[in-house]
C-alpha cells in the first residue's frame, strides 16, 4: 500500500523543483548588450558567454562595412555558435564610423576597438575570460581592423580610454577579406600571432585582391609564424559567412583547418600544417 505524501512535503517538494529548474535557466548563455568601453556613443560592444565558463579564450568579431556603415549585429548565430563551442566568450564591438562632416579616420576606427579589447582584457574574469587569450577576428574593413590588432605594436591611447595597456593580449588573428596595406604588412615581426586569411576571386573588392593574403602569408613565413590562407577563386567579397560559418553551405576542409587553427590558438593543442593555401571548389561546376 501507497503512503500518502502530506501536503506540506507535496508543497516543499514542488518549490524544491521550481527553485531547481530555475537555477538550470538562470545559468548557461548569458549575453550583456550595449557595454561601454569609450566615451563616444558607438563605443559599445555585445557580449556573449556561458556561465561555466573559467579562464575561455575571447574571439572579438569585427563589423565591415568600408568603415562607413555595418555595426555589432554582424556577429551572426552561425558565428557565435562555431566560437562557442571551442569555449569561447564571444565579443562584438561597434565602432566609429567615417562619415561626412566628421574627422574620424579608418585609423580612428581601429584605435575604437583596440579600445574596446583593452576594456575586456581590463574585465575579462568577470565573463569567465583569460585576458592572455585573445583572438581578432573580422571582414572587410573589420578585418583591417583586426590585423591592426594583431600586428601593431604601439597604441596611443586617447584621454578617454578606460584602460591604457602596453600590450593587447592577441594569440591569433583571421581575416575575411581584410584591406591590408602595405604599411600594415611590414609591421609583422617575430613572435607575432598566426594568422588565417580568406579571400574570394574573380568577384573580389578591387581594395582587398588575394594578392594582399599571399603577401601577409608571406611576411608571416619570413618571420616563422604560423598562417594559412583560404582562397575561393569563384566566390567574392568577404566569403566566410558561406564558405565557413553558415553549416549549410561550409566548405569541408576550411571549416576542419579552422577549428584546428581554434584548438592551436585558444586552447595549445594540436600543431597543424602551416604555410599552405587551401583552394576552395565550387562543387556547382
Amino acid at each position: 500500500m501507497m503512503n500518502k505524501q502530506k501536503p506540506e512535503t507535496k508543497s516543499l517538494a514542488i518549490i524544491t523543483v521550481l527553485l531547481a529548474l530555475a537555477t538550470n535557466i538562470s545559468a548557461g548563455i548569458k549575453i550583456e548588450k550595449n557595454v561601454s568601453y569609450g566615451p563616444h556613443s558607438r563605443n559599445v560592444m555585445d557580449v556573449y558567454w556561458d556561465t561555466d565558463y573559467k579562464n575561455a579564450p575571447i574571439v572579438f568579431t569585427i563589423h565591415g562595412g568600408g568603415f562607413k556603415n555595418g555595426d555589432k549585429s554582424y556577429c551572426n548565430g552561425d558565428m557565435r555558435k562555431l566560437y562557442m563551442a571551442k569555449g569561447c566568450i564571444v565579443v562584438s564591438p561597434n565602432y566609429r564610423l567615417v562619415k561626412a562632416g566628421t574627422t574620424t579616420t579608418k585609423d580612428d576606427c581601429a584605435l575604437d576597438t583596440a579600445m574596446a579589447v583593452a576594456y575586456i582584457q581590463a574585465n575579462a574574469r568577470k565573463y569567465g575570460g583569460n585576458p592572455a587569450k585573445i583572438v581578432a577576428t573580422g571582414a572587410s574593413a573589420g578585418g583591417y581592423i583586426s590585423a591592426q590588432i594583431a600586428y601593431k605594436k604601439k597604441w596611443k591611447w586617447p584621454t578617454g580610454a578606460k584602460h591604457k595597456p602596453e600590450k593587447l593580449n592577441i594569440v591569433g588573428w583571421f581575416g575575411n577579406s581584410p584591406f591590408l596595406p602595405p604599411a600594415l604588412i611590414r609591421q609583422v615581426t617575430a613572435g607575432d600571432p598566426p594568422g588565417f586569411v580568406m579571400y574570394g576571386g574573380k568577384r573580389e573588392h578591387p581594395a582587398t585582391p588575394a594578392k594582399q593574403g599571399h603577401d601577409i602569408q608571406a611576411a608571416l613565413k619570413k618571420n616563422k609564424a604560423w598562417s594559412k590562407m583560404v582562397y575561393i577563386d569563384f566566390m567574392g567579397h568577404v566569403p566566410a559567412k558561406r564558405i565557413l560559418f553558415s553549416p549549410k553551405t561550409r566548405d569541408k576542409q576550411t571549416h576542419e583547418a579552422f577549428n584546428q587553427f581554434l584548438d592551436m590558438v585558444c586552447h595549445g593543442k594540436g600543431n597543424p600544417k602551416s604555410g599552405d593555401v587551401i583552394k576552395v571548389e565550387n562543387k556547382k561546376g
